[in-house]
């Protein structure tokens, strides 16, 4: 299951934001804001990585884990520095998913890596199908 939408909506109220503030943030509308936390749309590769960075919350755990369920916490030094929030807390209670741990050395580069990987494969698969 994916709990982005509801993620980003909990995330948002946590750091006491409206939508037209995060979609300032972001520049988009708060339209868009709005649509992805009612799942009628979803951010692209570049603002998932935005907005967890933003949030200070890994992406596997935006998109994988009911933050509103769980004592998550976000770490941030006053309102006006969220940006360099830091997680303090997670306990991954047992009825959740279970959330894969990300090697040590992860920085962006690495999972923009990832990511290119991933996006290669989807275009392999898609010219394959193409083909049938």
């Amino acid at each position: 299951m994916n709990f982005l939408g509801k993620n980003i909506r909990h995330l948002r109220k946590k750091f006491s934001q409206t939508q037209s503030e995060l979609a300032d943030m972001m520049g988009k509308g708060q339209t868009t804001i709005g649509n992805w936390e009612n799942g009628v749309s979803e951010p692209n590769v570049e603002e998932l990585l935005l907005l967890s960075n933003y949030f200070g919350t890994p992406v596997d755990i935006l998109l994988k884990v009911d933050l509103s369920l769980t004592n998550w916490e976000i770490g941030n030094a006053g309102k006006d520095d969220k940006k360099n929030s830091v997680i303090k807390e997670y306990d991954h209670q047992s009825a959740e998913m279970s959330v894969v741990k990300e090697p040590e050395d992860t920085n962006f580069t690495y999972i923009l890596g990832r990511l290119d990987k991933m996006q290669q494969q989807i275009d392999l698969l898609s010219t394959k199908l193409k083909g049938k």
